[in-house]
């Protein structure tokens, strides 16, 4: 149980020294991602994003309990109608903490920002991926109906193709 201000402050700079951590995590694997699919190796993406899902995951929980330091800290030490941002609660820590908060701020918003844009980057990757692979399925597809209505068990030619001649639609059976 948290019981002084300085606790929080303390427990609040860890929380975001962790998230930190997962965060530059998630950057590597952005890159690497982004290494694979310019390479095409789509096989090699899924340890990746398993990886990616759990550091998600886990990031996720750190926020979680982040916020709920953040609320109780809110609650015990500040008045109710006072804002209360981060960069406020930064400016009440305590002259030792307020460095190492600000340093952490600067360096989670730029590892965010560029995770961002790596991300955005390997959607269009993706999505050309996936433009060139719905165009490749679609050119096999037709390749493989125009096969199909070639070798049609049905009397007559293939559709759209015109009779060249000969018997039309006449089924011998031996039977008669």
């Amino acid at each position: 149980m948290l019981t002084t201000r300085r606790e929080y402050f303390l427990h609040l700079l860890e929380g975001f020294k962790r998230e930190l951590v997962l965060q530059e995590r998630l950057l590597e694997i952005a890159r690497k991602k982004q290494e694979i699919l310019l390479k095409n190796d789509i096989e090699a993406l899924v340890p990746l994003l398993e990886e990616e899902g759990e550091l998600v995951f886990q990031t996720c929980a750190v926020e979680r309990r982040l916020g709920k330091i953040w609320e109780e800290m809110k609650r015990q030490f500040f008045p109710k109608g006072q804002e209360m941002s981060l960069s406020r609660v930064f400016e009440l820590a305590d002259a030792d903490l307020q460095g190492e908060f600000l340093l952490l701020r600067e360096e989670l918003s730029r590892v965010v920002r560029e995770l961002q844009e790596l991300n955005r980057q390997n959607t269009l990757l993706i999505e050309d991926v996936l433009n060139y692979i719905d165009v490749v399925f679609s050119l096999l597809l037709r390749e493989v109906e125009r096969q199909e209505q070639k070798n049609s068990p049905c009397y007559g030619p293939p559709r759209g193709e015109r009779s060249r001649g000969g018997v039309r639609g006449i089924l011998i059976d031996g039977v008669v």
